[in-house]
């Protein structure tokens, strides 16, 4: 199973970490890992990539952590569209497979 777990400073989001694989197929082409990895870096590139943000970041196999804590107030805002549409992206993949992904959103 994928575990997500964000955490969420003052109404925003502040980082994610994802740890796990969906193990959905025994054999073949896993789409919800798939689904999850694309959504997910994805995200980091835009923040990166596009905004050029210095975001805290760390890939292993079967593991993504992004952290925005450091960046200023306004960075950090600028960050919400896409830190919550990848929020909401995996949430649908969490509705139709609950099986294989869990979300967790925490107040810190």
């Amino acid at each position: 199973m994928i575990k997500v777990e964000f955490e969420k400073r003052s109404f925003k989001l502040i980082s994610v970490k994802l740890k796990g694989h969906a193990d959905s197929v025994d054999d073949g082409y896993d789409l919800v890992c798939c689904a999850v990895s694309v959504l997910s870096q994805s995200i980091l590139i835009g923040l990166t990539e596009v905004l050029k943000f210095n975001v805290k970041y760390s890939i292993d196999d079967g593991f993504l952590s992004f952290s925005l804590k450091g960046m200023s107030a306004l960075h950090i805002e600028k960050c919400q569209v896409l830190m919550e549409t990848m929020l909401l992206g995996l949430k649908k993949i969490e509705f139709n497979y609950d099986k294989y992904i869990s979300i967790s959103v925490k107040e810190v």
